[in-house]
């Protein structure tokens, strides 16, 4: 059936009607079903008129135009439903994202999203940039356009700085490019250039970073300006360009690479052309870094690069941004693992090839020299290293257990003997349980070493091919003990307290050490002056000249608690170690492949750690001689760790009699909101020196902040000054110090 056609009339009669009335908080979905970057825009207002014959929308009080994330409000609304150009009067707001452009009016085209408002300012949250003009011109979904601008990150109306500009572009995701830039501190004009670059929203950004402007008594004024380059999602690029008065200029480049599964490469290079008088080597450098490369789930690559020109280059240039404790501490946090300190004078590079099997794991490795003191001990090159270690095997239906460790490696060194040393070492491990509670485990192993020498020195071991035979025997006898305080039935919050009482007896056959190559100096002996009379603990490894019976026990408590999202969260709050030992033998090997004397009874050797409040830990290791000498080691720490607030203390005292007697702090603590201060200090008693002394003063406001920094070491004075300018220039974020693992807080 039909409908008549006055039957349509009538009805689009009452649907013009309908549209042409007021329409209180209604919401309309406009342009008929159209779509415009996928999503239909839709209109909210107190009062909603549509003019059929100009096809013109009217919308008054709290009009709103949304679509998706994009949301446009003005007191009134004017908009062509033709053109899709909006016309918008009083206090509008155009809003997308968490970006914001506003202005007292303006015109916006809802296709292309171009348009313009007056009186405007324009806020982009992520780096908190401002843009103020007399008008604001949006020419596209990412871009805007405005002459006579000021733009700042302060959001006072009179900021504490500013430039104000010709002309302005900006590209989100890019660059505000300007033309005629007048920099103004408080209002006052103080710097002027033709054009400028600043980024754009992105945390990732080319652009300039925080300069370093410096004072050192090696280098006189340095000036630091380094130049970040944002290659790809995968791959940044930093370019520095150093004035040291007194040197020259040096020149710096570090790369960065992040790629799949953990893939990652930093590399550090640094030049300079010395021009201080009496440098025995002008052409001064340091190349460093590290990388990281899965080859699958079960095979690795780790390489390691460290090389520099001379043996002093990392004492006269270790600060600022190419400064090896800066570099060192950043590789350690992204690698797990740190360069060689300051003060050593072999530097090491390696590459490592590790695999975990399901019958264990196999390493292959090589590690370079580059020997900086012709007056040490020369180490030998590793050119290459192989490393096996298998799981210990249950032994058909007995208690016993076999395993397996093997090693290859050649040793090469300039001018002195070169070898290979292959050493397999079978070891059967029998583990009982006599009674509840109590744990035996007993170890034997067979140690068997073949040396070859392809080179031979005056003075040196003699034969082609030597040969050692060593056994070793581990036997120990330990117990678990445990109570719960606190805990009722149903009770999800208690403590336990574990008693581990152990004694562990050692036995392994004195060698003759001088008959073998010294490759490595672990084959010499295993005990040094210092450590001469503590005694055989978990994790010592000789393989010689021990015959001594260990003894001690460990206590600890850990609370369980549940927390407020239902999880269980278990917190060591106490650990503390006792151990003591007999030696029945007079001597132990030394390093040097000498004999130690050493004491019948060894030393009673105290461990500790202790947490008690949720930001602070104490941690300690003391060692008495049970004869007449007393106190003869000490190494007490107290950090305080606050990671929300970045406060940051750390107190340390070593003593070592007749060798070392030193206290260290080092703090990072936020005195106020703007105010940060650092320390680190360290006095040896011995001399009565201060090693090394520096302070740090960072004031940071909401758009600008001053660092200062003050530092004195052996041989050398610093001070450092640099301005921040937050989303301009590289923020201060990270502390300049490195918590200790091993004593930070839970």
């Amino acid at each position: 059936m039909r409908t008549p056609a006055r039957t349509w009339i009538l009805a689009l009669l009452v649907l013009a009607t309908a549209l042409s009335g007021p329409a209180a908080g209604q919401e309309l979905e406009l342009f008929g079903g159209q779509r415009f970057q996928g999503l239909p825009w839709r209109l909210r207002a107190e009062k909603v008129s549509y003019d059929a014959a100009r096809r013109l929308y009217v919308a008054e009080g709290r009009v709103e135009l949304s679509q998706g994330d994009r949301r446009l409000t003005a007191q009134r609304l004017e908009l062509e439903e033709q053109t899709k150009v909006a016309r918008l009067f009083g206090e509008v707001v155009l809003v997308s994202g968490e970006d914001v452009l506003s202005g007292r009016e303006g015109v916006v085209n809802l296709a292309t999203q171009a348009g313009e408002l007056q009186d405007a300012r324009l806020f982009l949250k992520r780096n908190h940039f401002h843009l103020a003009a007399g008008v604001i011109r949006k020419t596209g979904e990412k871009t805007y356009y405005a002459e006579d601008a000021r733009v700042t990150t302060c959001d006072a109306d009179r900021p504490a700085w500013s430039f104000e500009v010709r002309r302005v572009t900006v590209q989100l995701e890019g660059y505000a490019s300007t033309q005629g830039n007048v920099l103004r501190l408080a209002g006052v004009p103080v710097l002027y250039s033709p054009v400028a670059v600043l980024p754009v929203l992105t945390e990732r950004q080319s652009g300039l970073l925080q300069p370093f402007f410096s004072r050192q008594k090696q280098a006189g004024w340095v000036l630091e300006v380094p130049l970040y380059w944002a290659i790809s999602r995968q791959a940044d690029a930093t370019f520095y360009q150093n004035y040291l008065s007194e040197r020259g200029y040096q020149q710096g480049l570090e790369v960065r690479w992040r790629g799949p599964g953990g893939a990652a490469l930093t590399l550090q290079g640094a030049y300079l052309d010395d021009g201080k008088a009496g440098v025995r080597t002008p052409h001064r450098y340091w190349l460093a870094g590290m990388a990281t490369y899965p080859l699958s789930q079960r095979w690795e690559a780790r390489l390691t690069l460290d090389r520099v020109s001379d043996f002093s280059y990392l004492k006269d240039f270790n600060y600022g941004h190419l400064g090896l404790s800066g570099f060192s501490r950043d590789l350690a946090a992204d690698f797990g693992r740190n360069l060689e300190a300051q003060e050593v004078q072999n530097r090491v590079s390696s590459g490592l090839l590790a695999g975990s099997l399901p019958w264990g794991s196999l390493t292959t490795y090589i590690r370079y020299y580059q020997i900086l003191n012709q007056d040490l001990p020369r180490p030998y090159h590793r050119l290459p290293g192989v490393a096996l270690d298998t799981l210990h095997f249950p032994v058909g239906a007995w208690p016993l257990f076999f395993g397996l460790q093997g090693s290859y490696t050649h040793f090469y060194q300039e001018r002195t003997q070169t070898g290979q040393k292959l050493e397999l070492r079978p070891t059967l491990l029998w583990q009982a349980q006599p009674l509840p509670g109590v744990m035996w485990n007993s170890q034997v192993g067979l140690r068997e070493t073949v040396f070859r020498l392809d080179r031979h020195v005056p003075g040196g071991v003699t034969g082609d091919h030597l040969f050692r035979t060593l056994y070793d025997v581990k036997l120990s006898l330990a117990g678990l003990l445990y109570r719960d305080y606190g805990r009722e039935e149903g009770a999800a919050s208690y403590y336990r307290h574990f008693l581990r009482p152990e004694i562990t007896y050692w036995n392994m056959p004195r060698y003759q050490a001088r008959r073998y190559p010294d490759f490595d100096p672990f084959d010499q002996g295993w005990v040094v002056n210092v450590t001469r009379n503590l005694p055989v603990r978990e994790g010592d490894t000789p393989l010689g000249g021990v015959n001594a019976l260990t003894y001690g026990f460990s206590s600890t408590l850990l609370s369980r608690r549940a927390g407020g999202d239902g999880r269980v969260r278990v917190e060591d709050l106490f650990w503390f170690r006792l151990t003591h030992g007999v030696f029945f033998t007079s001597s132990s090997m030394g390093m040097d492949g000498t004999d130690f004397r050493h004491r019948r009874f060894a030393d009673l050797y105290a461990e500790s750690e202790i947490y008690p409040l949720k930001h602070l830990a104490l941690g300690f290791n003391l060692g008495f001689s049970p004869y007449s000498e007393g106190f003869n080691r000490a190494n007490v720490k107290l950090v305080f760790y606050d990671q929300n607030r970045h406060n940051y203390l750390n107190v340390g005292y070593l003593y070592l009699k007749d060798f070392a007697n030193q206290i260290n702090v080092a703090t990072h603590l936020g005195l106020l909101p703007a105010v940060k201060v650092t320390l680190k200090a360290s006095h040896t008693f011995l001399t009565g020196k201060k090693l090394e002394q520096s302070y740090g003063l960072v004031l940071q406001r909401q758009c600008w902040g001053v660092a200062l920094s003050y530092a004195t070491l052996p041989g050398d004075q610093r001070l450092g000054f640099s301005i921040i300018l937050p989303g301009l220039l590289e923020k201060f974020q990270k502390a300049p110090i490195q918590v200790p693992e091993e004593l930070r807080p839970h």
